[in-house]
């Protein structure tokens, strides 16, 4: 079956593209004459992202308890434009899929939602390069697409996959049984769509095409992608799972913490951020 998901891939004119202001936004960014002001215009001229930012700025994880933030403007301003960006993401992509019949797609949001927050704060601790820092964000939020993509391009046959095989209850990774079922995983899948149709960065769909590799090499310094790895598992391990299952008892992040010298006192904060992270987002899940 993996040819004829492929060819699905390569010719699915109907898939969804990047939402228009995230192009927008992406070409803003890459832009060395870009300013402030050009990408508050940009959103401005989007009036429910506007209005969906400035909730999100006033929400207590954001606003630190400072005084509400009116507009965009001052929204910008108290989020700064990265973490702006990274919003307007995590606003838009979501919206960017079809309902989903196979899987909650809220759980599943609110998974990469706290992959990326683990993602970004466990890159700002060990990592220094600045390709892969404002990369990290990013990475964590589209970590999953490939499922979103098997749903999308073959809806039935995956539905079929996750409720008539009994997914919940095999010993074997998800990866696994996607492998041996369709010929291709999630993870190479998400990479090849992320690459063709939203033409993201190499960094990004490097990282999304090995998320559940285990690393060993303590010789090497960490990379972005084994953080990435290292913070699915984090979510997982501490009540934030994917909502698609099975009783595979994957590799503990463990190593990966002792390799990375992080505290238990610093784990601890980061998973605490992480799921107030996911609360700041409630009010846009309900809508």
């Amino acid at each position: 079956m993996r040819e004829q998901i492929l060819d699905s891939l390569q010719q699915k004119g109907d898939l969804p593209p990047l939402p228009k202001v995230l192009l927008e936004l992406q070409k803003l960014k890459n832009d060395p004459d870009c300013d402030v002001d050009d990408i508050c215009r940009l959103i401005k001229s989007d009036m429910v992202l506007t209005g969906k930012l400035v909730t999100l700025s006033n929400t207590v994880f954001f606003s630190g308890g400072r005084e509400k933030a009116e507009d965009i403007e001052e929204a910008i301003v108290r989020l700064g434009i990265k973490m702006v960006l990274d919003l307007c993401y995590c606003v838009e992509v979501p919206k960017a899929f079809k309902e989903i019949k196979s899987f909650d797609q809220t759980q599943f949001w609110k998974h990469s939602l706290a992959v990326s927050y683990l993602t970004r704060l466990l890159a700002n601790e060990l990592l220094e390069d600045e390709d892969s820092l404002e990369a990290s964000f990013l990475c964590g939020l589209m970590h999953d697409v490939g499922i979103l993509v098997f749903d999308y391009l073959i809806s039935e046959d995956y539905y079929d996959f996750l409720h008539t095989k009994d997914i919940n209850n095999s010993d074997q990774s998800l990866e696994s049984l996607e492998l041996a079922t369709f010929g291709i995983d999630h993870q190479e899948l998400g990479a090849m769509f992320l690459k063709k149709w939203w033409e993201m960065a190499p960094i990004v769909i490097g990282a999304v095409t090995s998320h559940h590799k285990d690393y060993v090499d303590e010789d090497n310094d960490i990379t972005l992608a084994e953080i990435l790895s290292a913070a699915n598992k984090l979510a997982n391990e501490n009540e934030i799972p994917h909502p698609v299952v099975t009783r595979y008892k994957d590799i503990s992040s463990q190593d990966f913490i002792n390799r990375a010298g992080l505290s238990e006192e610093e784990l601890e904060n980061f998973i605490d951020q992480a799921k107030l992270g996911i609360l700041a987002f409630d009010c846009l899940f309900e809508s």
